[in-house]
C-alpha cells in the first residue's frame, strides 16, 4: 500500500462549506483513481489535512495530480498556497476487523 499526506496550512473560508464540497465533488472523483482503497481528511489547529491510500504508488501519485488539478480548478481561494505533500509505501498497518452481530 502506498499513502499520500497532503497538509494545506492556510485555508480561506468556512469549514464546514469546505468538507461539503470535499465529500460532494473530490471524494468521488479521488475513488475513480485505480488501486484507491481510502481517503481521510482532517480539520486541525494547523490546516486541513488529507490522507489518501493507494494499493501502490501509480494511483498515489496519480491522486497528487488530481488533487492539485481539482483544487487549483474549483478551490483556489479556499487553499491559496500549495500543499506540504508526503508520499510513500506503507511499512506497518492494522486493520481492525469489524465486530459481528451477535
Amino acid at each position: 500500500m502506498h499513502v499520500t499526506v497532503r497538509k494545506y496550512r492556510k485555508v480561506e473560508g468556512d469549514r464546514n462549506q469546505i468538507a461539503e464540497r470535499v465529500n460532494r465533488e473530490f471524494v468521488p472523483l479521488i475513488a475513480q483513481i485505480d488501486g484507491f482503497v481510502d481517503f481521510y481528511a482532517l480539520d486541525t489547529e494547523d490546516g486541513l489535512i488529507s490522507v489518501s491510500v493507494f494499493r501502490d504508488a501509480k494511483g498515489a501519485d496519480e491522486s497528487v495530480r488530481a488533487a492539485a488539478k481539482w483544487v487549483g480548478q474549483t478551490m483556489a481561494k479556499e487553499f491559496p498556497e500549495k500543499p506540504e505533500v508526503m508520499s510513500g509505501e506503507v511499512f506497518a498497518h492494522r486493520h481492525m476487523e469489524q465486530k459481528k452481530a451477535a
